[in-house]
């Protein structure tokens, strides 16, 4: 068994049933205090990067020309690289404007990093490169807000708080980079150094009629340095700009 995904599917039902049982009281009180559910579905997009002393934003590639492999050394960029996600949601509206929800999808997550230089082994040559890395992680994200909405003459204002419970299907760098002699190489490394990351975050989202669009940050709180050798003195955290579409499917 994948231990830390069957967890997270716990974690996942746990979770889902306080939600639902929570949605299902408020909508048996539907009629005496007039609540609204809305049921949307999101196409998500953002600026993935890390922050922390232990993330930079230029690096170099350990190339070895006998195995014709490599990596970056490392792949922890400040640099924000561009993501893309799917989701949908469930938000109860009280009368009185407040709001509460849950949103669950898939992302995929892009951080960015500047190459250089190549260090080449056996013959330990360093040569001046340009290039980059990227590290592409995929997640399963389950986010449980609260907020309050603002009506704003036929638009919908959501100002909303809450938290990411993130699970790490994979993380994988692929990078490019060529010397000043025309020297080319390329790096495609596991790097899944985390299975779960919590990421408290603000949002605020804006509804005219069906569609709707948002903005938002996510600040994770897992050091992905944590568990790698000399690594446990720097921090290194996911940030996350979010943005992206919606529709209200009911």
């Amino acid at each position: 068994y994948n231990f830390p995904l069957f967890s997270f599917i716990i974690i996942i039902i746990i979770i889902m049933k306080k939600i639902l049982f929570t949605i299902l009281m408020l909508s048996c009180l539907k009629v005496s205090y007039g609540q609204t559910t809305e049921i949307r579905v999101a196409l998500n997009s953002g600026l993935f990067s890390f922050a922390g002393n232990g993330a930079e934003s230029v690096t170099f590639i350990n190339y070895n020309e006998v195995t014709n492999s490599g990596n970056t050394n490392n792949p922890y960029g400040s640099r924000g690289g561009l993501g893309i996600g799917l989701s949908a949601n469930v938000i109860k509206i009280a009368t009185n404007n407040t709001l509460v929800g849950v949103d669950l999808g898939y992302e995929l997550l892009r951080s960015k990093i500047k190459i250089n230089s190549i260090n080449s082994s056996p013959e330990n040559m360093n040569m001046d490169a340009e290039g980059r890395t990227y590290l592409n992680a995929n997640f399963i994200n389950l986010n449980v807000f609260l907020g309050y909405r603002l009506a704003v003459n036929n638009i919908n204002i959501d100002f909303t708080g809450g938290a990411d419970v993130a699970y790490n299907l994979s993380s994988r760098e692929s990078g490019r980079a060529t010397a000043s002699n025309g020297y080319k190489v390329k790096t495609s490394t596991e790097r899944k150094a985390i299975d779960f990351d919590i990421r408290p975050g603000i949002k605020i989202s804006a509804n005219y009629n069906k569609t709707g669009a948002y903005l938002g940050y996510s600040l994770g709180l897992v050091n992905y340095k944590a568990d790698l050798d000399g690594g446990k003195n720097e921090a290194c955290y996911a940030s996350i700009l979010r943005f992206g579409l919606t529709y209200q499917i009911n």
